[in-house]
């Protein structure tokens, strides 16, 4: 079946579309692509409705007439459309009925039905906002502005006395669009508020939350918040709280469970190389040293909004083409002094593919920045909490140093990281294009340009290699640093007391000194990069338009194809730029990665060093013997009771193993034999108390909430009033 069989006219026809007088688009085409486009849209991303709504965190918005009236007006749009279909089949031997028009209004009343059923659900669950909903809505009004103008034009030129059914289907679509457009004016705005919300109420929430997707579209919820710093300095209580779904309660968890999943794996592929090797009756303890890697595990926790930015990233790829062809055309109208409504059209186009570009970026870096957010935060709590369980003997290749850098500098790596990370494949690609498109533009003469870039590519890959090893050189120095101011803080009353200051500032300013002379060449040669591949567009372009003029007598550098040129290389620009700068980031990413993988791989305390049965005494040990690490025993056939209700105290010599047993009840040695019970919760007090800086109430607290009636008996038993009376602020005193 041809298309004039199935819809009347061909699919596309020149003459019709870019005629001088009324041009318009073949029937055929509008019902096929303007009609059918934002139903298979529909289809398509219900799939992801249908996920949001499984996975929704609220429930029961009311009904109220925001959401009753879209349901009535796309209730009455389903009805015209199998009214539509009634009559078009009722009508199928006039002349001017085709079979498409029954396939369209089945594709209408099919998506109106699901519009219907995800707004119920919606509701249902607590989603307010969508943006499948508003692209679909807006797809219909804007596709529908050409058939509304086509179907008036047609109405004007038969006049009022045609027939029953152009002019029902002149009145049919007139309402259809009009209920159309009322409907997209409503998804300008959010829903009401869920009676029902998993999550805690926040007290100064983010209004992005409850702001719809056109808002979070352009971030007009911003403005306010922009507006009050306009009108005063913004302060902590201005700012909004965290989004639950950014917290660190409901991002940990992911990452934890894949991390384990990734460690099991590594577990399974040492014991199956074991038993290929022939290695038999092996002992694999739990606490063991694993082969996990936290790459998998970012990924797959926190992985999904960043695929969908390397979509909007491909999408912007392709736009940016679009600008040089648009100014070609609109340069070839000028010169033929074409109709002017299309220089018009072209400069639509235009504004609407930079539009489109700038949203698509502004969501592009705000979903990447939220990942490498999130990804640091999953990556400092996993960190931080295995710090606290690593082994003694682990903690031998591990200093505090080190510990405090895989937080403070390879965490926060990922963060810068993830913004540009799509460069890595999206720059060869945009490169490659503009490369093709020159070479039909300029021919062989961009090859001189692109002769300018292999140059190029073997500095910058040496460079990269350079810049790696200086970074593995430097974050090695920096944890000698760190780990040695911690040991001047920690001891700084007995550096002070003996006037020992000179000396150990010499060292450390030393290793400073070091760390600041790889620092210098690590700069020198991101310099190098930089001024490299800042002139390489202006290279590229140079040499490219001089072999262009030189080759041939007959090349022409004629302003259409010099714009047209220029502004490809312009496109080249920033992938020429950001690519060599993207590889040596990545190569920075991955030393931290596998320092990271290397931390969390050690070896950890045996949580069955110590039990927690039901027992006649609050702590029992039987015939312990314990060690730090591999080491020769520290503690051996060691028993002890203690009973409950009961002061006990351990005494004895300095060395003689007094901070040893408090560690072995803890668990925090290496149990060789024997057991170790506790009944009970352990409350334990060390020699080195952990301040913070900041009142003595909030030391108290910790972090908890505060509760009066608690907190005075808290005081009353630790026998603390006393000193809280000398002091001149009680316990709100800085400490």
């Amino acid at each position: 079946m041809t298309f004039e069989e199935f819809c009347g006219s061909p699919f596309w026809d020149d003459e019709l579309t870019w005629r001088e007088e009324d041009p318009d688009l073949t029937f055929c085409f509008q019902r096929i692509i303007l009609q059918w486009t934002p139903c298979f849209f529909l289809f398509v991303f219900s799939l992801y409705e249908v996920l949001r709504i499984v996975t929704s965190r609220y429930r029961d918005i009311p009904w109220n007439w925001f959401n009753i009236t879209k349901m009535i007006f796309t209730f009455a749009l389903m009805v015209m459309s199998w009214v539509d279909l009634g009559v078009v089949v009722q009508n199928l031997d006039e002349p001017e009925v085709f079979d498409v028009q029954i396939l369209v209004a089945i594709f209408n009343a099919l998506a109106y039905i699901m519009v219907m059923a995800l707004y119920f659900f919606y509701r249902k669950y607590g989603i307010r906002s969508t943006g499948t909903m508003f692209i679909f809505w807006f797809l219909k009004a804007f596709f529908g502005i050409i058939q509304m103008r086509t179907e008036a034009m047609l109405h004007d030129v038969r006049g009022s006395g045609t027939g029953d059914f152009a002019e029902f289907q002149f009145v049919s679509y007139t309402i259809q669009y009009t209920f159309t457009c009322v409907v997209l004016l409503l998804e300008l705005f959010p829903d009401k508020e869920p009676r029902y919300s998993e999550w805690a109420k926040l007290k100064n929430p983010n209004p992005e939350l409850r702001t719809s997707f056109f808002s979070r579209l352009f971030y007009l919820y911003f403005d306010s918040y922009a507006w009050r710093g306009f009108r005063k300095p913004l302060t902590d209580d201005d700012m909004y709280d965290l989004n639950p779904e950014d917290t660190s309660r409901a991002l940990v968890p992911p990452f934890d469970k894949y991390w384990f999943e990734s460690v099991e794996k590594g577990r399974r592929k040492q014991i199956a190389a074991d038993k290929k090797a022939g290695k038999t009756g092996l002992v694999y303890k739990p606490n063991a040293a694993t082969n996990g890697s936290v790459l998998p595990a970012m990924v797959k926790a926190y992985g999904g909004p960043f695929w969908f930015a390397g979509m909007l990233q491909f999408a912007i790829s392709g736009l940016q083409f679009a600008s040089p062809y648009l100014m070609q055309e609109i340069m070839a109208v000028i010169a033929l002094d074409g109709p002017f409504w299309k220089g018009m059209i072209i400069t639509l186009g235009l504004f609407l593919t930079s539009l489109l570009v700038a949203l698509f970026n502004g969501q592009y870096f705000h979903r990447t920045f939220l990942v490498g957010f999130r990804i640091r935060t999953g990556l400092i709590s996993a960190i931080y909490r295995k710090a606290l369980r690593i082994s003694s003997f682990a903690k031998k290749d591990t200093t505090v140093g080190e510990i405090v850098n895989l937080m403070a500098v390879d965490a926060q790596r990922f963060f810068e990281l993830t913004s540009y990370l799509h460069v890595l494949w999206s720059a060869p690609l945009i490169i490659a294009l503009c490369i093709y498109l020159l070479y039909e533009l300029l021919g062989p003469a961009v090859f001189a340009g692109l002769g300018v870039m292999v140059v190029m590519i073997p500095i910058t890959g040496f460079i990269a290699t350079r810049m790696r090893d200086l970074q593995v050189e430097q974050m090695e120095i920096k944890d000698e640093r760190v780990k040695k101011m911690n040991e001047i803080l920690s001891g700084i009353k007995v550096l002070k007391l003996y006037a020992w200051e000179p000396s150990f500032q010499d060292t450390v300013v030393t290793v400073r000194n070091q760390e600041l002379d790889v620092l210098k060449h690590a700069a020198y040669y991101g310099a190098g990069t930089y001024f490299v591949w800042t002139m390489a567009p202006f290279l590229v372009t140079l040499a490219s338009f001089a072999v262009f003029v030189m080759i041939d007598e007959e090349n022409v550098l004629d302003p259409q194809t010099a714009f047209v040129a220029l502004a490809l290389f312009n496109i080249l620009r920033f992938p020429l730029a950001m690519f060599p700068m993207m590889i040596t980031f990545a190569m920075q990413a991955w030393v931290s990665i596998k320092r990271i993988d290397k931390f969390m791989n050690s070896e950890e305390l045996d949580p069955n060093n110590v039990t927690h049965n039901k027992s006649e005494n609050a702590l029992e040990l039987k015939d312990g013997t314990f060690s730090w690490g591999d080491d020769a025993p520290t503690l051996k056939n060691i028993n002890l009771a203690l009973r409950r209700g009961k002061l006990s105290a351990v005494v004895g010599g300095v060395g003689t193993g007094k901070s040893s047993l408090i560690s072995a009840l803890l668990g925090e040695m290496e149990k060789m034999k024997g057991s170790v019970n506790t009944d009970g919760s352990i409350a334990y007090v060390p020699q080195q108390a952990w301040i913070q800086n900041a009142t003595l109430r909030d030391n108290i607290l910790f972090g908890r909430t505060f509760d009066q009636a608690k907190y005075d008996k808290v005081i009353e038993c630790c026998a603390l009033k006393p000193d809280l009376e000398m002091l001149p602020g009680g316990d709100t005193t800085e400490i």
